[in-house]
C-alpha cells in the first residue's frame, strides 16, 4: 500500500514538473511573460493588465523581465506608468499589432516603435493615454497603420513621425497637443492621413507637416488651432483634400502648401483672422493640371468653400488658383455686426481682388498671373454673404442684400414722402431766411433816414432864398410865426423823428 502510493505521488509530481518544463520551453521562461502583470498564449500574444498592480511597467529586451523575440502581439491597458524602451521592438520579426490602452504616464524614447527590419504590415495604437514628450523618431519601419486616438501629447517633437514607409493609415482623433515643434511630420508617404478632433496649441510653426506625401485622402476636421503660420502644411498630390469644422484662430498667407489630384472641400470652419492669399497655396498637382492654352473649365477641379465665418480679413484673402479650380462660395458669414457702410468694404474684399492677385503672383513666382477674365468673377447679387443682424442674445444672420433693402436703401414711395417733406422744410427755410434779410435791410435804411435831435433845438426857423435854415435866437433876425418845430425833451428822447412842414398861403386870385 506504501509503495502504491509512493509510485502515485512520484507519478503526480513527475506530470507537475513536465507540464512546468513544457511551459518554460514554449514561453521561454525568462521572459516578460513570467512575471505580473503580464501573461502570454502560445500564439505569442502578451497581454498586460494592471489594474492592480501599482508598479512601474518597463518593456525591454535587456531586462531579466525581457520582452520574447516571438511575440506576435502586444497588449498594455490601465496601467499607471508604462515604458517602452529604445529598440524594444526590433527583435520581433513576427509582430503585428501593439496596443497601448488608457495608460496615465506612457514614457516613449528615441526609437521605441522602431520594428524589425523583417516584420511586415505591423499596427500601432495608442488611446486614452498621455504623453509628455513625443521624441524624434520614435517611429521606424513598415507600420501599416497609425492610430492616436485621445491622448494628451505636451510637446511633438521635431521628426516624431518620420522614417515610415508604406504606411496606409495616419490618423489622430481627438489629442491634444499642447505644443508643436517645426517638422514633427516630416518626409513619409502615407494612403490616409485624417487628423479628427483635438487640438495643435496656440501656434502651428512653418513646416509642421513637411513634404508629406498623400496618396488617397488629407483631412482636417474639427480640429483646433491657433495662428497657422505660412507653409504650415506642406501636401503633395492627395486625391481629395477636406478642411471641414475646425476652430482656427488666423491663417497666414499660404498656410497651406498643398497639391491636389482631385477636389478640395473647405466647409463648415471659424476663422478669426485671414491674410491675403490664406488659400492660394492649394493648387493642382502639376501633373494633372490643364494646359495654360485651355480655356474650359471643364478640365478644371473643384473647389467648394461652403458655409464658413471670418472675422477680419482682408482684400485678396480670399483668392484660389483659377487656373487650378472651379471656386464655388455659399454661405459665407462675417462675424461682425451688420453695417451699411462696411457691407461695401467686405464685398469688395471679397470679389474684387484683380490687382491684388497680379501683385501678389508677381511677388511670391516672379511670373505673370492667369488672367482672370470677366467668367471668374462671383455672380451677383451676393446673397452667400451674410453678416451678425441684432445683440449678441438674439442676434441672427442677414444676408447682405437683404440687410441692404431693409436698412441702408429706403422704397419709392417712401423715398418720394421724405424727399417732400425734406423739400417743405428747405423752402420754409429759405423764407424764412428772406423775411429775416428784408427786415434787416428796411431796418438799415430807415437808419439812414433817421437824424439826431439835439438837446438845445434852436428857437427860430428862417427862410431865407427860397431855402429854409436854422439861426439862433440871439441873431435878431424876426421870426417867421408860420413856421413852427416842436423839439421834445432830451430827456426823454435821446433821438426822435421830426417832419418839417412848410404852408405857404396866397390871396385868392378868382372872386368867390
Amino acid at each position: 500500500m506504501g509503495a502504491a502510493k509512493f509510485v502515485l505521488g512520484s507519478a503526480i509530481l513527475g506530470l507537475f514538473w513536465s507540464c512546468l518544463l513544457m511551459k518554460g520551453v514554449l514561453t521561454n521562461s525568462t521572459n516578460r511573460c513570467d512575471y505580473s502583470p503580464c501573461s502570454c498564449d502560445h500564439y505569442g500574444r502578451l497581454t498586460c493588465d494592471c489594474k492592480e498592480e501599482g508598479e512601474e511597467l518597463i518593456l525591454s529586451t535587456e531586462s531579466d523581465r525581457k520582452l520574447s523575440p516571438h511575440t506576435s502581439r502586444i497588449v498594455v491597458s490601465n496601467c499607471s506608468s508604462v515604458i517602452v524602451a529604445n529598440s524594444s521592438l526590433t527583435s520581433m520579426a513576427g509582430l503585428r499589432s501593439v496596443d497601448l490602452v488608457n495608460v496615465a504616464n506612457l514614457s516613449l524614447v528615441r526609437h521605441s516603435f522602431k520594428l524589425s527590419p523583417r516584420s511586415a504590415r505591423t499596427r500601432i495604437s495608442v488611446r486614452n493615454c498621455s504623453i509628455d514628450v513625443l521624441p524624434s523618431f520614435v517611429f521606424g519601419g513598415d507600420v501599416e497603420a497609425i492610430s492616436f486616438e485621445n491622448v494628451r501629447i505636451g510637446q511633438l517633437s521635431a521628426f516624431a513621425f518620420a522614417n515610415l514607409f508604406h504606411t496606409d493609415t495616419l490618423r489622430l482623433e481627438n489629442c491634444q497637443i499642447e505644443s508643436t515643434e517645426a517638422q514633427s511630420f516630416k518626409k513619409f508617404d502615407v494612403g490616409y492621413l485624417h487628423v479628427i478632433g483635438g487640438s495643435f496649441g496656440e501656434q502651428v510653426p512653418s513646416r509642421t507637416m513637411n513634404d508629406i506625401e498623400v496618396h488617397h485622402k488629407f483631412m482636417l476636421d474639427g480640429v483646433k488651432m491657433g495662428m497657422v503660420r505660412s507653409e504650415a502644411f506642406i501636401v503633395r498630390s492627395p486625391r481629395t483634400v477636406a478642411i471641414q469644422n475646425c476652430l482656427i484662430d488666423g491663417l497666414e498667407s499660404e498656410a497651406f502648401d498643398v497639391t491636389a489630384r482631385g477636389a478640395v472641400i473647405i466647409k463648415n470652419n471659424t476663422f478669426g483672422s485671414l491674410a491675403v492669399g490664406a488659400f492660394l497655396g492649394i493648387r493642382a498637382d502639376p501633373e494633372t493640371r490643364p494646359p495654360p492654352a485651355s480655356s474650359s473649365s471643364a478640365n478644371l477641379h473643384d473647389l467648394i468653400f461652403k458655409n464658413n465665418s471670418m472675422s477680419t480679413f482682408e482684400e485678396g484673402s480670399l483668392m484660389f488658383d483659377r487656373s487650378s479650380f472651379r471656386p464655388e462660395l455659399d454661405d459665407l458669414l462675417v462675424k461682425q455686426p451688420c453695417d451699411c457702410q462696411m457691407l461695401p468694404l467686405w464685398r469688395n474684399n471679397v470679389l474684387n481682388y484683380t490687382n491684388v492677385y497680379s501683385r501678389f503672383y508677381m511677388r511670391q513666382n516672379a511670373v505673370m498671373p492667369p488672367i482672370l477674365s470677366s467668367q471668374d468673377s462671383i455672380e451677383t447679387p451676393e446673397t452667400f454673404l451674410f453678416c451678425v443682424d441684432g445683440h449678441a442674445e438674439d442676434a441672427t444672420t442677414a444676408s447682405f442684400t437683404d440687410y441692404e433693402a431693409r436698412h441702408c436703401s429706403l422704397g419709392g414711395s417712401m423715398l418720394v414722402l421724405i424727399l417732400v417733406i425734406v423739400g417743405i422744410l428747405a423752402t420754409l427755410l429759405i423764407l424764412a431766411c428772406l423775411i429775416v434779410w428784408c427786415c434787416k435791410r428796411r431796418r438799415r435804411n430807415d437808419r439812414k433816414r433817421w437824424m439826431s435831435v439835439p438837446t438845445n433845438a434852436p428857437d427860430v426857423v428862417s427862410k431865407k432864398n427860397g431855402v429854409i435854415g436854422r439861426e439862433t435866437a440871439t441873431s435878431g433876425t424876426p421870426v417867421d410865426s408860420r413856421i413852427t418845430m416842436v423839439v421834445p425833451d432830451g430827456r426823454l428822447y435821446r433821438e426822435t423823428e421830426f417832419h418839417v412842414i412848410v404852408e405857404k398861403a396866397e390871396p385868392l386870385t378868382t372872386e368867390l
